[in-house]
């Protein structure tokens, strides 16, 4: 999944649908998960990058089961 987020946004870049709207915003997510240097005491970054991407892959779950966003191809 996260090695995958720029071939992803290259499909949807050009579109302003919503579709494309809520794949830039989980792949600003991923990204944002990614970038997060921040250190606070006792939480391993490791670990919180973990948290953050189970979440982002829970609400495409969700999305998934309420068909909320269509394939193309």
């Amino acid at each position: 999944m996260v090695r995958g987020v720029r071939p992803i946004e290259r499909k949807v870049e050009d579109r302003s649908d919503e579709a494309a709207q809520i794949v830039q915003g989980y792949c600003a997510a991923v990204r944002s998960a990614l970038t997060d240097d921040g250190r606070p005491p006792l939480e391993a970054a490791g670990l919180r990058l973990h948290d953050r991407l189970e979440a982002v892959e829970a609400s495409l779950g969700r999305i998934e089961e309420k068909g909320a966003i269509c394939q193309r191809s």
